[in-house]
């Protein structure tokens, strides 16, 4: 039978070998919460609208990046584009808004338009799925 004093130090090193193996070995990075990083762009948008424009500046940030937080409701999709560090272009981004959204733009088409286009295409769908 082991004696007191090394049950005691035999658990000690295991609460030791615990409590460090947490702070040592931690969980991987976790990505980026793109919604919460681009939260501040709703105080642009009136009420019905802000929702449409955090969902559509998170979805621009996956492309590109931190630099979303310059976004204004008067950036145009050049603009934006021109943001991303791999090269991408405007055309690129309407495609994209094309086939998620079936709305039509240009490169000089605003965020501001863009959320408009989008908030009403998806009241129209609502509006016809509702019917």
């Amino acid at each position: 039978m082991l004696s007191p004093v090394y049950l005691l130090l035999l658990l000690g090193g295991i609460l030791l070998l615990v409590t460090l193996g947490r702070v040592v070995v931690r969980g991987g990075a976790k990505g980026t919460d793109w919604e919460l990083e681009t939260a501040f762009i709703r105080l642009d948008f009136p009420p019905e609208h802000r929702a449409v424009a955090q969902q559509l500046a998170a979805g621009l940030a996956e492309v590109v990046g931190m630099k979303i937080k310059q976004l204004t409701p008067d950036h145009n999709l050049a603009q934006i584009a021109a943001w991303a560090s791999d090269q991408i272009y405007a055309k690129d981004l309407i495609t994209l808004f094309v086939v998620a959204f079936n709305v039509r733009c240009d490169s000089s088409t605003t965020f501001r338009a863009l959320v408009e286009k989008v908030a009403e295409k998806k009241a129209t769908d609502g509006r016809k799925t509702a019917v």
